[in-house]
């Protein structure tokens, strides 16, 4: 587990109150095409980058084996939550007798593409088997993620840069030393990934923005090819359904702004060196959520 994502841990000898504090990230997709159906779900395949945009996360070991959730946002307080569906999960697989205090401080937006309850319950689940010292391979953790989500399993790779496919739950890791830096904008709208992905349609043949130069591009830090390659199949299915997502991308593309969505939306991302004061003037100050880079 990358040591840079735990903030802190204390053990006690009797393991009660043990606790332990991380880091969980969020994520854009660099790239993302639907290739196709298989048994209800779509296929996709996807080029994910973890970025420096952070929720946290504590994690104290309780007697009893009830699991608590308190959170800065209230509405997350529940057992909906990954964050508790995660801890429930490794403690029924693994029969582990103790309950869990979580604490999650919501930084990622709800519902913005950028991953942050699938971050949350992969490090949830790497949280509690730091702690326990607890003897999981990688095999069963993303077979514990598959259950939780399809991003979960990108979040327990521990990748800065991953290709990933099926239902996005099969991983691969990619060699690069490349660190892209974004600006993030979230317009503060909720679309339903359910709906964006049901109102799509599969793109069955290559084009010139494929993944592969993609992933070329990355591993030899091609600025230039990888700005060619982003390519998100999901823009066109949300842009139909809110119009406030086309017009932001419309903004973008007036002032020269290179963006993308990520993942089903509805937050974008720019690509280099963009300045926020131009950016300003596409979107309304409290839209830009911050200036980030790959983690």
């Amino acid at each position: 587990m990358d040591s840079q994502l735990i903030i802190s841990q204390k053990k006690q000898k009797n393991s009660y109150h043990s606790k332990i504090e991380l880091l969980s990230p969020a994520k854009i997709n660099l790239y993302l095409n639907i290739v196709g159906k298989s048994g209800g779900y779509h296929r996709l395949e996807s080029i994910a980058e973890r970025i420096s945009l952070f929720d946290k996360i504590s994690i104290k070991i309780k007697p009893g084996s009830s699991i608590n959730i308190s959170s800065n946002n209230k509405q997350l307080e529940t057992k909906k939550n990954l964050c508790y569906k995660a801890a429930k999960l490794i403690k029924d697989v693994l029969n582990i007798p103790f309950g869990f205090d979580i604490c999650l401080e919501k930084n990622i937006p709800i519902g913005s593409g950028l991953g942050g309850g699938s971050s949350n319950a992969a490090f949830t689940l790497l949280g509690i088997k730091q702690l326990l010292a607890l003897d999981i391979s990688r095999d069963d953790l993303y077979r514990m993620g598959q259950k939780l989500g399809s991003d979960v399993n990108f979040f327990l790779a521990d990748a800065k840069f991953a290709y990933l496919s099926g239902r996005g739950q099969i991983v691969e890791p990619l060699p690069s030393k490349i660190r892209l830096k974004h600006f993030i904008i979230w317009p503060k709208t909720f679309v339903s990934t359910k709906v964006v992905y049901k109102n799509s349609k599969a793109k069955l043949t290559r084009f010139f923005s494929n993944v592969n130069m993609l992933k070329y591009s990355l591993k030899n830090k091609d600025y230039f090819l990888i700005k060619k390659g982003i390519y998100n199949h999901l823009e066109k299915s949300a842009f139909s359904l809110c119009n406030s997502l086309a017009n932001l991308k419309e903004a973008l593309i007036k002032r020269n702004i290179f963006s993308a969505m990520s993942g089903s939306g509805s937050a974008f991302y720019t690509l280099g060196s963009e300045k926020q004061s131009i950016i300003k003037t596409a979107v309304p100050d409290k839209w830009i959520l911050g200036s980030f880079q790959t983690f």
